[in-house]
């Protein structure tokens, strides 16, 4: 009784351990990437991006219903990463805990020892595995990985109670019984129904059935008197059957059921025959005392009833809510969706590959094992780097794409900017990778000195000593969820961001080891104080125990937390309020990615921000599914669009070739009645061009060809419906769309915060004309909430996005200065460096130059001086590390213009000073310049176009 309590209260510490961790660095509102788009599914049951989450929606729509205000909704919506995590940790104690006991001696025979080991175990693995920067990345926002990992834990836990009671009955059973009547067969059972379950949250919660699988091979069919060869073909056997299995489970019942419904022609009838044909065969088998048979389709069943979840989407879908993607409320549709044919095809074992000699994709012949595959430009050049298939698929697949990502976990990250290495933190040159300027920056730099991957190496050798059938299990658990994902995704390169977060099973595997580890040292300890007093072996093995769990999980803690503290972020709201606070009144937005749309659908669907405005996603609008959506649907307050292609139109938009030409949009505003409504100020009305003309290039392709995507075509034709319609609605473009899907239109932007507005007053400004009245009005609604709180850590993409205000308050300042409004530019730059300092997140070069401009421009001189100098450092670190001639060319250029700002200023101490360490850097004392000498060659540079005149 003492021992179950002391196991129960280390269990509950474990989890609380975790839970109050996750509670204190959880996002407190939506954050960037997919975020967004699961909170407002969640909230408004809406259909989110295939294959869809529909029991993650049940279980998240709960929670949000507890949030007493729509504000407190995201945060909710987050409890449920953070809950289903806390919940994992303490699976994965109890895990480890089970694991080390198998060795064990039974429970009437364990010494305190024992079970100070098992426990102590348990919690190094489980500690470890909470604080690992992927798993806790998924903990502590909205995203259904945190919850499928929960379900994977589960699967695994479950698997192994089974194993245990099954190995108590199995002896008893093999002297007259049925193995397949076991009574613990109802943990299968319940293996199955939270497989279905799963099947609603995410597919890679599947593979743990080959750990079931091999557990149950290893339980109930293994054979004392087998030779080793024999013993190896049936595991590879019962890894073949496990396969068969997963393939029945996906694609069969979850791709292939609803296709054959469709094709049934009466999808209920077809769904009502399955149902009957499963509980026919469930009452069948138990009526004739076929176990097996009973087993499977018990089995069968509760997968079914679990996907039924599924349902979800289809209902859902049918009344047609305004978040609907793939609008899959037919069965054809349904099953396109399923089959996530939105993002086309990827070859696994053949295909078409890259070709060396042509260096393009060779369609006539194909390959066994394709790993270069996509035709797409950027791609091409990228695979060219690469000598063959089996070179892109080992070092980038699965060099680049994996095992940097695994050492990321138990090794040490370099940083966070994309593609960052992993690091020990004591080699040569790690210190030097990168050039860090603000805390944020730093907070990203973790090292764990290889410590986790030394324990999990040591507690995978210790476990195949002791128990090699569950090192097995634990072995392929590993490597499905690792090496199995890379082979089944056949990522293409230029990833648009880290995808460390889709291999977390793996790094929960391998986090049994680094529990069994632990384990594995201190009965090496315990051994070698066998003759010991017991008062010392409990201070030796306890101070054992303390250091491991200071070395490994404790250290990773205090390395990870500033990184993963997510708790003073609200950028991503603030970023869309900003863009949706850019926009005039019933306004249409073209957005870019998943960036900058996801988090507009949270604020409009979820807080009810400005239902007005319709946001219109570039990305979908190449499928024919939303633009039929835009056309005819409302969006809340927002009405159809102006889209005048028919149905029978849209369904044959494709990438077609382009000749470049002249495009014209009818113009026919009243000046006295209708100028303002279009953002036009009455002293322009003189410019606006009557018709509106414009060539439009299309996007480039080869050397002789353009294109125009089924996204342009439809964008013209919106323009063009709308002139038509006398320019009722603002469009806009948002200042994050690439100039490849502005359809040349950039000579007719005007800049109205973080949107550019099309309005037919032809410009050759940069970036877009600035009316101030309008421009200032809408800046004055921005919010930057805790932008300028170095307590706050801001990863390299809120870095990224952030530096874009940068650029585009620069512009508006020069223009405002240009409209003799300096007074005023200054100070809106002067408000911006307030709001988002330097000091907490960094400026590019280029961000550099814009802010030391428009501070030029508006006569503030010496501000421009102060911004160079906190410059200087990123500009000698790129000059000095350089990786290619283009980068040092570049920063070549920013020394020259660093030195002539200083110089003109007349700051000929800075000036000197800044050669000075450029010298140093360069090794070359010639570039060394004193004040005077600089004072010398200015007065000479300005003189000298006197001289020339005369």
């Amino acid at each position: 009784m003492r021992r179950t309590l002391i196991e129960r209260l280390v269990a509950t510490a474990v989890f609380l351990y975790a839970l109050v961790l996750y509670g204190l660095t959880i996002a407190p509102t939506v954050s960037f990437w997919d975020s967004g788009e699961f909170i407002a599914s969640v909230f408004g049951l809406e259909v989110m991006h295939p294959p869809g989450a529909p029991f993650y929606m049940l279980v998240a729509r709960l929670f949000s219903m507890l949030a007493p205000s729509r504000e407190l909704v995201a945060l909710t919506v987050n409890w449920v990463s953070a809950l289903s995590s806390a919940v994992t940790v303490l699976l994965t104690h109890l895990i480890i805990v089970r694991l080390i006991r198998h060795w064990q001696p039974p429970a009437d025979k364990r010494s305190w020892t024992d079970d100070f080991i098992a426990l102590a175990g348990g919690v190094v693995g489980a500690c470890t595995f909470a604080v690992t920067d992927s798993f806790w990345f998924n903990a502590v926002e909205a995203e259904v990985y945190a919850l499928s990992m929960l379900f994977t834990a589960l699967v695994v836990w479950l698997g192994l109670r089974w194993s245990e009671q099954a190995t108590l009955e199995v002896a008893t059973l093999r002297r007259g019984g049925t193995l397949s009547g076991l009574a613990a067969n109802r943990y299968l059972v319940l293996i199955a129904y939270l497989f279905g379950l799963a099947i609603g949250v995410h597919l890679l919660s599947l593979l743990a059935l080959f750990f079931v699988a091999l557990l149950v091979f290893f339980t109930e069919f293994e054979r004392p008197e087998w030779t080793p060869t024999q013993r190896g073909l049936r595991i590879l056997g019962a890894l073949v059957v496990s396969a068969l299995i997963f393939l029945a489970i996906y694609p069969g019942i979850i791709q292939e059921l609803p296709n054959w419904a469709g094709k049934s022609g009466d999808p209920l009838l077809f769904g009502l025959t399955v149902l009957a044909l499963v509980v026919a065969g469930v009452y069948y088998t138990h009526r004739q005392r076929k176990p097996a048979a009973n087993l499977a389709m018990l089995c069968l069943a509760m997968i079914l009833l679990g996907y039924s979840s599924y349902a979800l989407i289809i209902i859902r879908s049918s009344v047609d809510p305004p978040i609907d993607l793939n609008d899959p409320e037919t069965p054809q549709a349904f099953v396109s969706y399923l089959k996530r044919e939105q993002y086309g095809e990827t070859p696994l074992l053949r295909g078409a590959t890259y070709n060396n000699q042509t260096g393009q994709i060779d369609p006539s012949r194909t390959v066994l094992f394709p790993r270069r595959w996509s035709p797409d430009p950027n791609h091409l050049r990228v695979y060219a780097q690469y000598s063959s298939d089996l070179d892109f698929f080992l070092r980038y697949q699965l060099g680049h794409m994996y095992v940097r990502y695994f050492l990321w976990n138990f090794v040490g990250k370099a940083s966070d900017v994309q593609d960052a290495p992993a690091i020990t933190g004591f080699l040569p040159g790690e210190k030097d990778l990168y050039f860090f300027q603000t805390p944020s920056e730093r907070a990203a730099r973790n090292v764990y000195y290889a410590l986790p991957l030394l324990l999990g190496l040591l507690g995978m050798a210790f476990h195949f000593n002791r128990d090699w059938r569950r090192a097995f299990s634990v072995l392929i658990l590993f490597l499905v969820t690792g090496v199995g994902i890379i082979l089944y995704l056949n990522q293409t390169p230029l990833q648009p961001r880290e995808r460390d977060y889709s291999y977390v099973g793996s790094f929960f595997a391998f986090s049994l080891w680094v529990g069994i580890g632990a384990a594995g040292l201190l009965e090496l300890v315990r051994d070698r104080l066998k003759n010991q007093s017991s008062a010392l072996q409990r201070f030796l093995l306890g101070g054992t125990a303390t250091v491991i769990f200071a070395a490994v999980p404790l250290h990773m803690l205090l390395q990870n937390y500033d990184d993963h503290d997510r708790s003073g972020r609200y950028v991503a709201r603030d970023y869309a309020w900003n863009l949706l606070m850019s926009l005039d009144e019933n306004a249409i937005v073209f957005t870019n990615g998943d960036n900058d749309t996801y988090p507009l659908w949270y604020l409009q669907e979820v807080e009810g921000v400005r239902q007005d405005v319709r946001v219109a996603n570039l990305s979908l609008l190449n499928t024919s599914w939303y633009i039929k959506q835009l056309k005819h649907q409302w969006a809340r307050k927002s009405a159809p669009l102006p889209i005048s292609l028919s149905d029978a139109q849209i369904d044959r938009l494709s990438v077609v070739p382009w000749n470049p030409r002249e495009i014209e949009l009818p113009v026919r505003l009243n000046p006295a009645t209708e100028y303002e409504r279009l953002g036009i100020a009455p002293e322009d009305s003189s410019r606006v061009m009557r018709p509106m003309r414009w060539r439009l290039e299309g996007r480039p392709y080869a050397r002789d060809l353009r294109l125009l995507y089924a996204a342009d075509i439809a964008v013209l034709d919106m323009l063009r419906s709308n002139a038509e319609n006398n320019w009722e609605r603002p469009i806009y473009f948002a200042v994050t769309v690439s100039p490849d899907g502005q359809l040349n239109l950039q000579n007719f932007f005007q800049l109205e915060g973080q949107a550019y507005r099309v309005v037919p007053i032809r410009h050759n400004v940069t970036l877009g004309r600035v009316v101030p009245s309008i421009t200032l009005e809408r800046l004055q609604r921005f919010r930057f909430t805790n932008l300028d709180n170095p307590n706050v850590y801001f990863d390299e993409n809120i870095r990224r996005m952030v530096d874009n205000y940068r650029s585009i308050f620069a512009h508006i300042a020069v223009q405002l200065a240009e409209q003799g409004l300096a007074a005023k530019g200054e100070a809106l730059l002067d408000t911006l460096m307030v709001r988002v300092p330097l000091e907490t997140i960094p400026a590019d070069l280029r961000s550099y130059y814009f802010l030391t401009q428009a501070y030029q421009q508006v006569g503030a001189t010496e501000k421009a001086v102060a911004i160079w100098k906190k410059a200087e450092p990123l500009v000698l670190f790129t000059l000095r590390t350089a990786r290619s001639q283009r980068e040092a060319d570049l920063a070549a250029q920013f020394v020259q213009i660093i030195r002539f700002t200083y110089m003109m200023a007349g700051d000929y101490e800075a000036a000197a000073a800044f050669s000075n360490r450029l010298a140093e850097v360069l090794g070359d004392d010639s570039f060394r310049k004193t004040p005077e000498e600089l004072r010398r060659e200015m007065e000479e540079s300005l003189s000298a176009p006197s001289r020339n005149d005369s």
